[in-house]
Parts: C-alpha cells; sequence; structure tokens
C-alpha cells in the first residue's frame, strides 16, 4: 500500500508531534483486504489470523469483528488476544513451547483448538484434561522432510516444530484418552509469492496427511497449512490475488477429499497495511559510499538483518532531484544495524524523513528494542478516516530500573 497525498498530510502533522520514529498502520486499508478475502474463501477454508505477525490490540480487534480466527503461540499473545474481546472459539494456540501451566491456562481459558508439537504436550494435556473434565479438540504438527532449501520457519531443515511421522506413530493412545483429536497441522515455509509452488507444497502436504491419518486410526476433520502468502518487497514481485489462492485451495480440498482447510495468515493479511517512518540524523561518505545514519534502526525493526531481505524505502518528501545509492544505517554500536540499499535523491540530508513500506507485520514487536535506550517507536494507526496513536513514544525513562 502506497501513502497517498492525503496520509502524507496527516502524517507530516504526527512528525511534528511526535518527533521520533513511529509505526503507521492503515487499518481501514486492512479492513478493506479482510473483507474481500472473506467474500472470495471457499466456505470450508477457515482464516486465522497469527498475531506473531503483528498483535497491537488495534489490529486484532479488525480481525474480531470480521470473525476471523486468531492464531496464539505464547501465553502473551494469549492474554492479548483475550484482552482484546476475542471469544475462547475464535483462539487457537501454536508454538513449538508449550509448558504444563501454559497448557493448562489453555483449558481454563477454553481455547478452542491446541497444536500439539511433540509426544509429551499431547500426554501433559491429557492428564491435564482429565484432571479438569475437559476434552479439548486438538492438532498434531507434523514435521516433512522435503527436498528444497531453508526458510524461516525450517523448509527442509531440523527445526523444534512438531515430529515427523515416524515419531508421531508412537504416540500411546492410552495415554490421550481426553483428547478430541481433529487432524493435523503442517506448516514449513514462509513469504512464497508463486502460486504453483504452494500448490505443490500443500499437494504434498495434503496427499502425506491423508495417509498419516488413515495409518494413526484417527479422523481428518481439519487440516491446517499453516500460512506462508507472500508480500512484495522486491520491485517487480507480482501480488499474490487472494481469489487465486483460494481457487488452489478448493481444488486441493477436492483432490483430496479433505473436508476442512485452515489457513493461518500473518504477514500476508497484515503487511501492506504498515509503514516505518524514521528521521535522517546524519548523512557522511565513508570509502566512496554514501551513509545515511537515522534515528531508528533494528532496535525498532530487525527483519533486514535477522533474514537478509529489506524493507521497501523511499524519502517521505517528495523530490525531483537525481537518485544514488544510499546504505541506510540505525543508531545502534553493532554494524548488523543496516536497513538495507536504497535509491534514493541526492538532496537528502539530515532532518529529512524516510518511510519503509510494507512494516505492517514482522515490525516492532520482532525488534530489539532496548539496545542502547534508544526511545521505543509510537504506533499511530487510520480506522474509519480518524487518526489515533494508541501507543505514544516512550523514552527508556519508562523502563529502565
Amino acid at each position: 500500500m502506497a501513502l497517498t497525498i492525503e496520509h502524507k498530510k496527516r502524517l507530516e502533522r504526527v512528525i511534528k508531534r511526535l518527533d521520533s520514529s513511529f509505526f503507521f498502520y492503515d487499518l481501514d486499508h486492512l479492513k478493506s483486504r479482510l473483507t474481500y478475502m472473506d467474500s472470495v474463501k471457499d466456505p470450508d477454508v477457515k482464516l486465522w489470523y497469527a498475531c506473531k505477525a503483528n498483535p497491537l490490540s488495534s489490529i486484532l480487534k479488525i480481525f474480531r469483528n470480521l470473525n476471523f480466527g486468531i492464531d496464539v503461540a505464547s501465553q502473551g499473545e494469549l492474554n492479548q488476544v483475550l484482552q482484546a474481546g476475542v471469544e475462547p472459539e475464535d483462539i487457537l494456540s501454536t508454538g513449538p513451547s508449550k509448558a504444563r501451566n501454559y497448557l493448562r491456562s489453555m483449558i481454563n481459558n477454553e481455547v478452542n483448538v491446541v497444536v500439539l508439537e511433540s509426544l509429551n504436550q499431547a500426554y501433559w494435556l491429557s492428564e491435564i484434561a482429565g484432571e479438569l473434565g475437559a476434552r479439548p479438540k486438538v492438532l498434531l504438527r507434523v514435521q516433512l522432510d522435503w527436498d528444497e532449501g531453508s526458510s524461516v520457519l525450517g523448509g527442509d531443515a531440523i527445526t523444534p516444530f512438531g515430529l515427523d511421522q515416524k515419531e508421531w506413530l508412537k504416540l500411546d493412545f492410552e495415554k490421550t484418552k481426553n483428547l478430541d483429536f481433529q487432524g493435523f497441522h503442517v506448516f514449513q515455509w514462509g513469504n512464497i509469492l508463486d502460486l504453483s509452488r504452494l500448490e505443490t507444497i500443500w499437494d504434498k502436504i495434503s496427499k502425506e496427511m491423508v495417509e498419516l491419518a488413515k495409518t494413526m486410526k484417527i479422523p481428518l476433520n481439519i487440516l491446517d497449512l499453516g500460512g506462508g502468502l507472500g508480500i512484495c518487497y522486491e520491485k517487480g514481485d507480482s501480488p499474490l490475488d487472494f481469489k487465486d489462492v483460494s481457487v488452489t485451495l478448493t481444488k486441493i480440498k477436492e483432490k483430496h477429499g479433505l473436508k476442512k482447510v485452515w489457513m493461518e495468515l500473518g504477514r500476508y493479511a497484515v503487511g501492506t497495511c504498515g509503514h516505518y517512518l524514521t528521521q535522517v540524523i546524519d548523512r557522511k561518505t565513508v570509502r566512496g559510499k554514501e551513509i545515511l545514519v537515522t534515528d531508528g534502526g533494528i532496535n525498532h525493526i530487525a527483519r533486514p538483518a535477522l533474514v537478509d531481505q529489506d524493507f521497501p524505502c523511499e524519502m517521505f518528501r517528495d523530490s525531483d532531484a537525481e537518485k544514488s545509492s544510499f546504505q541506510v544505517h540505525g543508531p545502534l554500536c553493532t554494524a548488523i544495524d543496516k536497513l538495507g540499499t536504497f535509491q534514493l535523491p541526492n538532496d537528502i540530508n539530515e532532518g529529512d524523513w524516510l518511510v519503509f513500506s510494507q512494516t505492517g507485520a514482522y515490525g516492532f514487536t520482532e525488534a530489539m528494542p532496548f539496545f542502547l535506550c534508544h526511545n521505543l517507536p509510537a504506533e499511530v494507526v487510520l480506522y474509519n478516516g480518524d487518526l489515533m496513536t494508541p501507543r505514544p513514544i516512550k523514552t527508556s525513562t519508562d523502563w529502565l530500573v
């Protein structure tokens, strides 16, 4: 989503008022995007929002109001989602680390479905369910072998997510009598823009899970295919239209006789609604390279350092000047605090602002905010035409002890 002239006029006021880095989320854009997705999806496909992408309460409430489910992966996310008014029947719990107290909390809070990632989790949850007189619905997370490369979710690497088929076949059903098995969860690939590749992945998953369900003699009422739908970070990338995604999911569902297909959308759902704005503090030339040093860096937006892929960037101010290559670095005392190399106008200088797009997902909550005690960024939202700041700038005096 590009900033409009009206966006810029209103954000100029925010810049003057805050005078420090901030995130901006257009929730009207998000609402429109989600409404479209819901209108074109197959009735047997349920959409969940993986709130690890962005757990801001203002964003959660949009998904809640549009009847999307919410996927949580920690006690903190569960608390945030419940506080945002999401009903327990609309909550799915994923994530590899589930201690006994967390499993108990999910039953006490009546979480709809729990994704189990180990034999221990299955036995612990059944034991706790027996104590509490509950019968939680569960999916078993399966980690498949792949002949492709790595991914942020593992790809062909061995990860802590779930178990392979051979290990799940060791499950002792005598120790899981209090569990209501609903199917499987498989998710090992992220940020894919090639629909044919997604179809190949989903086809392999579906085929192997149908066989595993037969072998284990458990129902396959639900197959959770995770997410993996990408957004455009590079020039020339072509965005995925969810109408085409829906057609592919229906094709997969019918080919393998699946009852219900679930998708957990994070980046794809919310990424395009966000921007990150930060001020240029200094400009200099180092060994022939043009360098910009900014107010915020990976302390606010760490993804470039984590996955070596930059967010798209441009100067906030309009300029007709020719463009040159600039390396953009944040304020931290480490060379990894680099936000990327970009073509920017030659007249850019101290005091100008940069705007990074596609930052609605994996922005601030994926960062390293406390290093060097810089300001924490504000979060500004546009909703129903109103501009609001649910979280103002926080200085180190707000959290240091």
